[in-house]
């Protein structure tokens, strides 16, 4: 065991007060408003708190540090490109002020204000389709960390995998969005001590020179610059571009942060502060990949690298306070995405095809139901499935089957009076390409991700001008909604 008395003290006083916090919040869920956007009352200090949380979990500390490990320096520009985009958005407030505007509580919802029900149904499907895949492998990923940092014997990894995900599933499923935002915030402060921690302890024991003559020892000039590595290039990067710009919009566990705050200027506001987070929260895990290359060597499992690396440098407590860290990121993406493709089940596909419409209280508890499908689903493909390659190619294929043809019919029914039903459903079905060439014919992610915008983009023009044009109705400014706000 790596851990002692203090660290496994540190670990159980924060689960325990992370898991009363969450149950807290049950009491504060009067409604679906509540239950699913946290009664649109979000300001910007809470608003960026829980979008921070949200998209940095354990899983983002390995993926990006697998990349560290593998592509160097050459990594950073993952980073770059996911700080500098969020940072776009919320400074021109691109799309996200727009959909705020809109009342709405979920993605596919817009497909059914300025489409048809059935496209909200069929993008209901593809959105839960690529989530519920993309999340398949977080716990995996998370109970790796977690056995080899504490010294867990990996023959555990299924149970820690279901004890992750009971203490998530608790409060996630009685309190919804109130819980998860009350959990990020506390969440959100541990993440940040344990990530400065490990930096500040990674350069200090490894060494700034040791680790940047190892890369370029081990790959060269491609270590250091995107453009040359066989990994990166042109077209991943601009894949990677419009895959942020539609992650920040149109991935419904970033969406309901959109639609959670008070009104379109806080929205961006919160975007535009996380952006300057983002930043950092991918190129600190790169250096702690690049560090574990450094101190380990090349031959060591990709994935593994990084937590091996941190069982040898961080002293008594430390580890403890970095684990807890570790955790808070964990349950907070994992609650998010829990609560964001269980909403999409229950709001997008099941209410719209029923006939009888349902209250409020029974539309919270059909959600809760699909929370807890969405979760047996998760565990199990956890446990069953074997990533085809670096965990982060995975997670950005997985979420175009839905990103790509989405983003497009977005984009397309905010700023074209033009679309119409006809280009999103060519939209939604050719931006799914990119998915089935990348898993079926081994296509790397750069071309097939990039296919996938591509496709989906030109399908949507060209749909939307061989079908009927839209009527004065249906093709009105954009915040003009039939919905409540």
């Amino acid at each position: 065991m790596h851990f002692h008395l203090l660290d496994w003290i540190i670990v159980v006083v924060y689960l325990g007060g992370t898991l009363a916090a969450g149950l807290y919040g049950k009491r504060y869920v009067s409604g679906l408003s509540d239950f699913l956007v946290a009664g649109r009352q979000l300001g910007t200090f809470i608003g960026v708190a829980t979008l921070a949380a949200t998209e940095i979990g354990t899983i983002t500390f390995m993926y990006y540090a697998e990349l560290g490990y593998k592509t160097g320096f050459a990594s950073f520009i993952n980073g770059l490109i996911a700080g500098v985009v969020m940072l776009f958005i919320g400074q021109t407030g691109f799309i996200i002020r727009r959909l705020r505007t809109l009342g709405l509580m979920t993605i596919p919802e817009f497909f059914q204000v300025k489409y048809s029900k059935n496209l909200r149904v069929l993008a209901g499907i593809m959105v839960a389709t690529g989530g519920i895949l993309n999340m398949g492998v977080f716990l995996k990923v998370e109970g790796t960390f977690l056995a080899i940092i504490a010294g867990i014997p990996l023959d555990h990894l299924k149970a820690i995998m279901t004890g992750i995900l009971l203490l998530e599933l608790a409060y996630t499923v009685l309190g919804g969005m109130v819980s998860i935002v009350i959990t990020d915030f506390l969440q959100f402060i541990a993440l940040s001590l344990g990530t400065i921690l490990v930096t500040l302890y990674s350069i200090h024991v490894v060494g700034w020179g040791h680790m940047r003559d190892t890369v370029y020892a081990n790959m060269g000039s491609g270590g250091f610059n995107p453009f040359t590595n066989s990994d990166y290039g042109w077209a991943y990067i601009i894949f990677q571009i419009l895959l942020w710009m539609a992650v920040d919009t149109c991935w419904q566990t970033t969406a309901m942060r959109t639609f959670s705050t008070r009104d379109p200027e806080t929205s961006k506001k919160v975007f535009t502060w996380t952006g300057f987070i983002y930043l950092g929260r991918g190129m600190m895990p790169m250096l702690w990949g690049i560090a574990a290359l450094a101190m380990l060597g090349p031959k060591v499992n990709s994935l593994e690298a990084m937590p091996a690396m941190l069982t040898r440098i961080l002293p008594i407590g430390i580890l403890g306070l970095v684990v807890s860290g570790m955790l808070a990121a964990t349950m907070s993406v994992n609650s998010s995405y829990l609560l964001g493709w269980s909403s999409i089940i229950a709001q997008d596909i099941i209410v719209p095809l029923r006939k009888k419409p349902l209250t409020g209280g029974s539309q919270v508890l059909l959600n809760r139901v699909a929370n807890v499908f969405v979760s047996l689903f998760v565990l199990f493909w956890g446990i069953w499935y074997k990533l085809p390659g670096p965990t982060y190619f995975y997670l950005n294929i997985t979420a175009s089957i839905f990103l790509a043809g989405g983003f497009a019919a977005v984009v397309g029914g905010l700023f074209w009076r033009r679309a119409n039903t006809l280009g999103g459903y060519c939209a939604m079905i050719t931006g799914a390409v990119g998915a089935i060439a990348f898993f079926f014919f081994r296509v790397p992610a750069s071309y097939a991700g990039l296919g996938s915008f591509a496709l989906a983009g030109v399908a949507m023009v060209v749909g939307s001008l061989l079908g009927k044009r839209p009527s004065p109705q249906s093709s009105g400014k954009a915040g003009e909604s039939p919905l409540p706000a």
